[in-house]
């Protein structure tokens, strides 16, 4: 009795966690294609906090990259520049919108065959309680020059 009294606090006590990852949304997750010879792209998507309390994200992954940044595009007099972000914070019932000219995450040092649109790439969003939520962002083509002109003047 005592040893399913324990296993039950042990499952009850991961399910705050569980729940909190739980109240994150990820919609339209993708990322651009890249040629053969780059290295680096953009991955977009819409987080949703269905939660009472804030999230934050505080890290990301991807088997395919060495590494993945938070970035914002920001105005610097006239002029567009990328500024490294820490992380993400989505407030109560809130959304941050991660698009080009905004924030971004930065998947760098690409480990294996170039993307092409159709691909799949799979993310890991690493929240400040420690829980996880895995994405799989679909690879797209850049729709516009104006579009692909985003992401080649940070020097990436």
């Amino acid at each position: 009795m005592k040893s399913k009294i324990g296993g039950l606090a042990l499952l009850l006590s991961g399910l705050p966690m569980a729940l909190w990852a739980a109240d994150l949304a990820v919609q339209d997750a993708w990322v651009r294609a890249i040629p053969p010879n780059m290295q680096t792209t953009a991955a977009y998507m819409v987080l949703r906090n269905a939660g009472t309390s804030g999230k934050t994200v505080v890290g990301a992954a991807s088997p395919l990259f060495a590494r993945v940044e938070f970035h914002e595009t920001v105005q610097q007099g006239g002029v567009a520049a990328m500024m490294a972000r820490d992380s993400l914070v989505i407030d109560a019932g809130g959304q941050v919108t991660l698009k080009p000219g905004g924030y971004h995450m930065m998947l760098i040092g690409l480990q294996g065959k170039p993307l092409q649109a159709g691909d799949k790439v799979p993310l890991k969003l690493r929240l400040s309680d420690g829980s996880e939520v895995a994405i799989n962002a679909d690879v797209r083509a850049a729709q516009t020059p104006a579009a692909q002109e985003q992401h080649h003047h940070h020097g990436h």
